[in-house]
């Protein structure tokens, strides 16, 4: 019981700890109920700050004002963030709002999407090939809240959307779930047909003697 206890505490620390991660960000783009879209980006403040001490190596980031260090952020936000819809709508990034804090949270307006997403391609920049740092993404219109979806180097900070039966998806995923499904159907179909073949009895003739 007592390491049992001790294993959920440790569990349960490891869980906090990973949320304040400066690894870690949550990006969710939502739609309000007059078709506005809003862009909101969590993170902790040393994350950004490590951003920007990567991005901008001739500034010096620690000893700018709180005012310089929110513009700058929001700029770099701005610059790093694209939104691609439906292939020919771009989401702009404007009116930018920063709360600091140990978690820092930022809201844009975002102007240029339709107010129905049928695809959506979201690519982050300013993350070197060897950035371990990912970002929790998900979308949220006036019919359907998306699972999340991970933007890492492993997908190159690009992730692609689609909206299939009123739910989000990653793009594809249908289709790639299509084949394996069809696969193993045509596998029962002929393997009901080889064992109907085996038990079948043959057709018995009366003949008379």
């Amino acid at each position: 019981m007592k390491n049992t206890i001790i294993g959920i505490l440790i569990g349960f620390y490891s869980l906090c700890a990973s949320a304040h991660s400066s690894k870690i960000e949550t990006m969710t783009l939502a739609q309000d109920q007059q078709n506005n879209w809003t862009l909101h980006i969590s993170s902790s403040f040393d994350g950004f700050r490590n951003q920007l001490i990567q991005n901008f190596p001739d500034i010096k980031i620690d000893e700018l004002s709180t005012d310089e260090f929110q513009k700058l952020v929001t700029g770099y936000i701005k610059d790093n963030i694209f939104l691609n819809a439906n292939t020919n709508f771009i989401g702009e990034l404007r009116e930018g709002a920063i709360k600091l804090g140990h978690q820092t949270d930022l809201d844009f307006n975002v102007i240029g999407l339709p107010n129905e997403i049928s695809t959506l391609r979201v690519q982050i920049k300013g993350f070197d090939e060897t950035s371990d740092h990912n970002t929790i993404f998900n979308i949220i219109d006036a019919t359907d809240s998306s699972k999340n979806f991970e933007i890492k180097k492993d997908n190159q900070f690009t992730v692609s959307i689609e909206k299939a039966n009123g739910k989000f998806q990653a793009s594809g995923e249908e289709s790639s779930l299509l084949v394996p499904f069809i696969a193993l159907t045509l596998l029962v179909l002929f393997s009901v047909f080889v064992i109907s073949r085996i038990f079948k009895q043959e057709e018995v003739v009366l003949r008379a003697v």
